[in-house]
């Protein structure tokens, strides 16, 4: 089976909609785009990059997972061990996520040890999107 064929599995997640969404030229190589696979399936992925301010951090900016994988907690732990990673391969300690007001999902990234850090203003004011940061010890 081919690449294409494992992500038209699933309605809800499909090559299409990723290339539509979220498929662009990587402006550069602090950029991330990565999928999140079980047992060979497809079910989420991650973008975002690595800033520098005074230590590196990261901006996430997608977070995808299925949703019967986030019902059972699973996505707690793929989340923590993307940080992990983060954590031990570039020392990040300061994690900011875009959250869009439609989203509904305050209670996952509070429950994973996020606060609300500051509200995005956009003049059109047809998204409202918030930061939410999470800091490591160290």
């Amino acid at each position: 089976m081919n690449y294409k064929q494992n992500l038209y599995r699933d309605n809800n997640l499909n090559f299409d909609y990723i290339k539509r969404r979220y498929i662009e030229t990587l402006a550069n190589s602090m950029e991330y785009f990565c999928g999140i696979y079980i047992n060979d399936e497809l079910i989420g992925f991650l973008k975002g990059r690595l800033e520098v301010k005074d230590d590196l951090e990261s901006l996430l900016m997608a977070l995808y997972i299925k949703e019967n994988y986030t019902k059972d907690k699973q996505g707690n732990n793929i989340l923590k061990n993307f940080e992990d990673y983060l954590h031990s391969v570039y020392n990040v300690k300061v994690f900011n996520v875009i959250v869009n007001d439609k989203c509904e999902c305050d209670k996952f990234w509070e429950e994973n040890g996020y606060n609300f850090n500051r509200k995005l203003n956009y003049q059109d004011e047809v998204y409202n999107s918030y930061i939410y940061t999470k800091r490591r010890g160290g």
